[in-house]
C-alpha cells in the first residue's frame, strides 16, 4: 500500500523541504529576513509543506502563501507545474502570491508592501485549508483505552484494527498517544507503529515516551508521519528546537493538557497526573517560538464529558498563535464539531469515544459540517 501523508504528500516530499531549509536561494535568504524584522505579529513559515507542494513561504494566520520564482520558472513545463501547484492552494482557499527573484532584489519594499496589504485584508474566516476530522486511539498496554477526565480507562478495541476503519470511514488523520509511556518510563511501542502504517494510508501521529531525537527518528523511519510530545517538552524545551531542525517543523505536533485551577489554566504532565506552574497560553507561545508546528490542545476539564468543546479557550488561542491548532477533549455529538469550528476556528477537531463506540460516523459528521458551511474534505 502507498504511503500518503498530510493532504497527500508523499514522504519524498517532506524529506526535500527539510533539505530545502538550510538552503535556500539568494533571493529567499534576503526575503526571508525581511519578513522575520516585521513589526506586524505577521509569522511565515518557510518550506512548508501543503498538501503534495512545498510552499516558499506560509502564513498560516492569513492563509497567505508566498512563491518566489528564478528563471527555471520561465520554462513551459515548470510553469504548467506551478499552475497546477497554484490552482490546488486557491482550490484549498489559500491566496497565493507570486514574486521573482528580481522583483525581490530590486524592488523589495514594493514586493513587502503587496504582502502585507493581502494580510491586512479581509480575506480570513472559515476559508483556508479543510477543516480536519481526527480520531485518537489512547493506547495502554496494546489495547485503546478511553475514560473520563483521563482516569477510569475501559477497553475500546485493537488499535489496528480501529485504525483501518477510520481510514475506511474517511478520517483526515489519526492520532495514537501510548498514554502510559511517560508515567511507567518506557517507550511507545514502536510494533503498533509499524502495524498502522501497513495497514492504513492516511497520515498518523504518534506520541508518549519521546524524549530524545533518536525516539523521533526510530518511530518516524517506523512509519508514523508525525510525532507528538508533551511532558518531555515541557521538562526540556530545547527538545522541541532539536527536532524541528532535525526533522522540520512539519513532523513536530506539541501536546498540551490544560485544566483549569483557580483562575488560571495551567498545562499538566504525565496523561494529566502531575500539574505544573505553567500558564498554559505562555507555554503554547514558547513552544511555537521554539519551531512546534501544530499546537494538540486538550482540555482535561472537557476530556470525556461528551458537553462540547472548550470553544471560549481555544478561540482565545487560536486567535494568537500562527501555526495550526486542533482542539481536543469534550466531543458528544456532531453540533459539537460545527461549533467549535465556527465559534473558535480551529483547524482539526480531535476526538475519542464518540468514534470509538459508533455514536458518531465520520461520514455522517462531514456531511454535518458540510451543510454548515464548514469545509471539509471527502
Amino acid at each position: 500500500m502507498k504511503k500518503k501523508l498530510f493532504l497527500s504528500a508523499h514522504a519524498k516530499i517532506f524529506e526535500n523541504a527539510k533539505a530545502l531549509r538550510h538552503n535556500m536561494t539568494p533571493a529567499e535568504e534576503f526575503l526571508w529576513e525581511k519578513l522575520r524584522a516585521n513589526n506586524r505579529n505577521i509569522k511565515f513559515r518557510r518550506q512548508h509543506a501543503l498538501g503534495n507542494y512545498i510552499a516558499d513561504f506560509y502564513c498560516h494566520k492569513h492563509k497567505l502563501v508566498i512563491e518566489l520564482d528564478g528563471s527555471i520558472h520561465q520554462l513551459p513545463e515548470v510553469q504548467i507545474k506551478d499552475h497546477e501547484k497554484q490552482t490546488f492552494l486557491e482550490s484549498e482557499g489559500l491566496k497565493v502570491l507570486r514574486f521573482t527573484n528580481q522583483q525581490v532584489f530590486s524592488n523589495a519594499e514594493k514586493v513587502l508592501e503587496e504582502i502585507y496589504r493581502h494580510a491586512d485584508s479581509p480575506f480570513r474566516g472559515l476559508g483556508g485549508l479543510a477543516k480536519r476530522i481526527i480520531p485518537c486511539l489512547d493506547v495502554k498496554d496494546g489495547r485503546t483505552v478511553k475514560g473520563v477526565n483521563f482516569v477510569d480507562l475501559r477497553d475500546a478495541g485493537d488499535p489496528v484494527e480501529l485504525a483501518w476503519q477510520y481510514s475506511q470511514q474517511g478520517a483526515d488523520e489519526l492520532v495514537f498517544l501510548d498514554i502510559t509511556a511517560t508515567h511507567e518510563r518506557r517507550k511507545t511501542m514502536v510494533e503498533l507503529v509499524k502495524a498502522v502504517a501497513r495497514n492504513v494510508n492516511i497520515p498518523f501521529t504518534i506520541g508518549g515516551g519521546i524524549n530524545e531525537i533518536l525516539d523521533a527518528d526510530v518511530l518516524l523511519n517506523s512509519g508514523a508521519d508525525k510525532i507528538s510530545i508533551n511532558s518531555a517538552a515541557v521538562r526540556n524545551p530545547d527538545l522541541i528546537d532539536q527536532l524541528a531542525k532535525t526533522f522540520g517543523v512539519q513532523f513536530v505536533v506539541i501536546a498540551v493538557d490544560t485544566r483549569r485551577v483557580g483562575n488560571q489554566n495551567l498545562v499538566h504532565l504525565n496523561g494529566g497526573r502531575i500539574a505544573t506552574e505553567h500558564e498554559t497560553f505562555a507555554w503554547i507561545k514558547e513552544a511555537e517560538s521554539r519551531g512546534a508546528g501544530e499546537i494538540l490542545l486538550t482540555s482535561m476539564d472537557h476530556d470525556g464529558t461528551k458537553a462540547g468543546f472548550d470553544c471560549e479557550f481555544l478561540k482565545q488561542i487560536n486567535e494568537q498563535i500562527s501555526i495550526p491548532l486542533i482542539a481536543s477533549g469534550g466531543a458528544g455529538n456532531q453540533q459539537h464539531f460545527v461549533d467549535v469550528f465556527q465559534k473558535a476556528g480551529v483547524d482539526a477537531a480531535l476526538a475519542a469515544s464518540v468514534f470509538h463506540y459508533g455514536e458518531i460516523l465520520i461520514p455522517d459528521l462531514k456531511q454535518t459540517l458540510k451543510n454548515n458551511q464548514v469545509q471539509v474534505r471527502y
